[in-house]
């Protein structure tokens, strides 16, 4: 809760008490997707087994197309985990044996079973979810009042030194860089549900959806790879708020060997042999957000009413070349920091409400002492 009335104190403190109980009452059910994944279904169930003060009451292990013991060393657990552990194993046809498919088909599985106000969480197979995974996502629900929650991906520590330290450094760049655009989506738009800090990632590692949410937005989309990302947008879409929350962390392998066409592994495999010419296409040019802004805002401007952006339609942006990056960094730093000193001038007293190369004019009441790390890049 924000500041408050001082008179109104005991009953906010009560409305949190009780919303919070009901919130963590709810029934957690964690799906899991997995092929050929004996290697690491292990240590994914026992990192589910570890979690601190909050446990998923059912996971449900989706083994699709798996010729390995991942069935054997799953099943070899049933007995001694603190949750009601299903398997269920399908092989599906060629032509749809994806990570799309098997993630949507066991998200709908687990959905069909579950309580109405069920909170619907999914991982991968291969991943380790951090202690507090569940803890800190159920704050997150309860803290900022969403539908869905999305977690950051880290590597696990044991793998990290596989990668190439030339990558490490690039992919630190491009999240500098993402954070950049983040923060300046944030000060022209604010999102009292998502504020900053919070991470920009969408992978099916950690995503937590109302069953309600999941409902909404028809369940997972119908895609071969990138439903995760996919998932977020139609989220958006419909009006749907979701939470980017920077603590809620799982760990996942490092391997270059994957079991989905165009995931992380194939990803890496790819950019050790050659780096990729152009940085990763989530990110695009300073000018394009800018844009992508002022007519998000204009749309809700003229559309109240309407749950559904017309962001989407937006006309495709440049791909930026990696060794343009730096060169986009520090137009995204003078954009953040000219938009800093705007606020700050507003907050003092200023007359005019200035506004940026694109006609955009501030749109945040800026606190530059609540918000004094926004200045640094990360």
């Amino acid at each position: 809760m924000s500041s408050e009335d001082p008179d109104n104190k005991n009953s906010c403190i009560t409305y949190t008490y009780i919303h919070n109980n009901i919130f963590w009452k709810r029934q957690r059910i964690v799906v899991i997707p997995a092929c050929n994944e004996e290697q690491h279904i292990t240590s994914c169930l026992l990192a589910l087994a570890a979690q601190f003060l909050a446990l998923p009451h059912k996971v449900i292990l989706w083994i699709n197309n798996t010729i390995d013991q991942t069935y054997e060393r799953a099943s070899s657990l049933q007995d001694k985990l603190p949750f009601t552990l299903e398997i269920i194993s399908v092989t599906y046809d060629p032509a749809i044996a994806n990570a799309g498919t098997a993630r949507r088909e066991a998200m709908a599985y687990a959905a069909q079973n579950a309580q109405q106000d069920a909170l619907l969480f999914t991982t991968d197979a291969d991943g380790e979810v951090a202690k507090d995974w569940i803890y800190r996502t159920l704050e997150a629900f309860t803290q900022y009042h969403v539908e869905a929650v999305f977690g950051r991906t880290l590597l696990l520590p044991s793998e990290y030194a596989q990668i190439p330290l030339r990558l490490h450094e690039d992919e630190r760049a491009e999240q500098a860089y993402g954070a950049l655009l983040d923060q300046i989506t944030l000060l022209l738009d604010p999102q009292p549900h998502d504020p900053w800090p919070r991470h920009i990632e969408h992978s099916g590692a950690s995503i937590a959806v109302t069953h309600q949410a999941w409902k909404q937005v028809g369940g997972i989309p119908d895609v071969a790879s990138g439903e995760d990302r996919l998932f977020y947008k139609a989220l958006k879409q419909n009006g749907i708020r979701v939470r980017h929350a920077p603590d809620v962390i799982v760990y996942v392998s490092a391997r270059l060997l994957g079991r989905a066409q165009g995931g992380m592994a194939e990803t890496l495999a790819r950019r050790m042999i050659a780096q990729d010419k152009y940085i990763d296409d989530a990110f695009e040019t300073v000018s394009s957000r800018l844009l992508r802004v002022r007519r998000e805002l204009a749309d809700r401007r003229a559309n109240p009413l309407s749950l559904i952006s017309k962001l989407s339609a937006c006309p495709p942006f440049p791909r930026i070349l990696r060794e343009d990056l730096p060169k986009h960094y520090q137009r995204a730093l003078r954009v953040l920091n000219f938009l800093h000193r705007t606020e700050y001038r507003l907050s003092e007293g200023g007359q005019h409400a200035a506004t940026d190369q694109c006609g955009i004019p501030p749109r945040v009441h800026y606190n530059p002492g609540a918000n004094a790390a926004l200045d640094r890049p990360e």
